[in-house]
């Protein structure tokens, strides 16, 4: 097994928020009609929200590993409205959008948030999985065992 470094786990968290952010940054831009100060602020403001999602995300893994029976959505809605209810009213005043296009913002900044929640407990599982265990070793005895079945 070799073990993770922090560098690489970064390396993966930032390659991560590029994979999801990427298509909610083109269909905002596209969508909202945003000129070249308001696109550089709305993708500050996603990065905002798919962090807010990963330390949600991180939240709630730790509450599935240390609580026999926790409220995963009470424990989601929590840091949702913690972290996105002032990031909605900042970016509502920073990109002064026309209120339709406010809402499809905040709506463009929620899914940023969701894929945050998503990413952020599927890499740290992805972590702990690869920090535990050797992923190849295990591969190939099942490979073995199924050759012998």
């Amino acid at each position: 097994m070799s073990p993770l470094d922090s560098e690489d786990f970064e390396r993966d968290l930032l390659a991560a928020k590029e994979r999801d952010l990427k298509p909610l940054r083109g269909g905002s831009h596209e969508t909202l009609g945003l000129d070249y100060e308001q696109t550089e602020t709305m993708d500050e403001f996603l990065e905002l929200a798919w962090f807010a999602g990963i330390r949600a995300g991180q939240v709630q893994l730790d509450a599935r590993a240390t609580q026999p029976k926790p409220d995963l959505p009470a424990l989601a809605i929590k840091h949702f409205e913690e972290d996105f209810k002032e990031l909605m009213a900042e970016s509502a005043e920073a990109l002064n959008l026309s209120l339709p296009g406010t809402i499809d913002m905040w709506g463009y900044l929620h899914k940023a948030w969701l894929v945050g929640n998503c990413t952020g407990e599927a890499e740290l599982i992805a972590l702990y999985l690869e920090m535990k265990s050797d992923v190849v070793e295990e591969a190939q005895k099942w490979l073995e065992d199924e050759g012998k079945g």
